[in-house]
């Protein structure tokens, strides 16, 4: 009997151990820093989510420039209260890592995806074939666009920060 609670409390050791090590963010150098603040303002400049992929994907350019290897959350419909136009909005729709589907599908529920919003995540809140979700919100148009260093997956509308996004252990 003691063997089987060692046992278990070992495997969700582990557990924590590999969910928190493949959601953790990588550090971003300076010229990364620079590109997201660059992402960031075009997004915001545009004024509605529906311009948000065009503005990323320009100052994200693959070929005339330095990229930030990176996920976007394109909000399909606006939400009243999450205003398209604010850098913090625009920073949480934003994961320095390249996330297609595939590897998105295969995490558990209640794991962190670390945002360009500092200390704060986007949780996979259902990661069932039906109706995968993340802060409850449904992908419904997953790998919109994917290249070797980008990822666009659709939402059904914008992620809310202040709801899901703290817990990274970061004040």
């Amino acid at each position: 009997m003691e063997t089987t609670k060692h046992l278990v409390l070992i495997i969700m050791i582990i557990t924590i151990i590999t969910t928190t090590y493949s959601t953790s963010l990588p550090t971003l150098t300076p010229e990364q820093n620079q590109i997201a603040t660059k992402i960031i303002d075009a997004m915001i400049s545009s004024g509605s989510f529906e311009d948000w992929s065009g503005a990323f994907l320009n100052t994200n350019d693959e070929i005339n420039g330095p990229v930030l290897t990176s996920t976007l959350f394109l909000p399909k419909t606006s939400v009243e209260g999450i205003n398209a136009t604010s850098p913090l909005v625009a920073s949480y729709h934003i994961v320095p890592q390249w996330l297609d589907f595939s590897v998105i599908s295969l995490m558990n529920p209640f794991s962190r995806i670390p945002t360009l919003l500092f200390g704060h995540s986007i949780v996979v809140t259902n990661n069932s074939a039906s109706g995968f979700t993340l802060d409850g919100v449904l992908i419904s148009e997953p790998d919109l666009f994917v290249s070797p260093s980008i990822v666009i997956h659709r939402m059904a509308s914008p992620f809310n920060f202040s709801r899901y996004g703290g817990g990274d252990g970061v004040s």
